[in-house]
């Protein structure tokens, strides 16, 4: 399993795999999430998959507003491939921390993303593409929403 790295900054939060690591250097099956209890791990894990489940919202959006270019089924396949991918990947990372239950909702979602990029820019349907898209990115902000809920639930402040 790859680690999994944050770095911070003011802007954005880039989720970055051990292959992505400055020097080459991968640690096997050995997570790096963050120091400390396995709640503060899962504390952690849940604010980065909702992060990227807002993100992908918001990028979808923004591309939906976008969506008079020639260009755009090309644009929306590789916005779902990327969040697909992301999503898969982090979940592999975090899923010792985080419930099976959230992790199967959060493949499944990353399998629907895959399998829309795929199959509509085949087909280049671009009104079923905004019809999943959308719904998609519903999903995704719910899927936040309970990943909001579940930090709260399990870490009251």
């Amino acid at each position: 399993m790859a680690g999994l790295y944050l770095r911070r900054s003011v802007l954005e939060v880039k989720i970055v795999t051990a292959e992505e690591q400055p020097g080459g250097a991968r640690r096997a099956k050995q997570t790096v999430l963050c120091p400390g209890t396995p709640d503060e791990q899962q504390k952690v894990a849940l604010w980065i998959i909702r992060r990227m489940l807002v993100q992908f919202h918001r990028e979808w959006t923004g591309l939906r507003e976008r969506e008079s270019s020639g260009a755009w089924v090309s644009v929306a396949n590789a916005l779902l491939d990327r969040y697909s991918h992301q999503l898969y990947d982090v979940i592999c990372d975090v899923e010792a921390v985080i419930s099976d239950d959230l992790a199967v909702e959060i493949r499944c979602l990353s399998a629907d993303m895959i399998k829309t990029a795929n199959i509509l820019i085949m087909i280049d349907c671009k009104e079923e593409c905004c019809r999943r898209g959308d719904a998609l990115a519903k999903e995704a902000l719910r899927h936040a929403k309970r990943c909001a809920s579940l930090q709260r639930s399990a870490h009251p402040r």
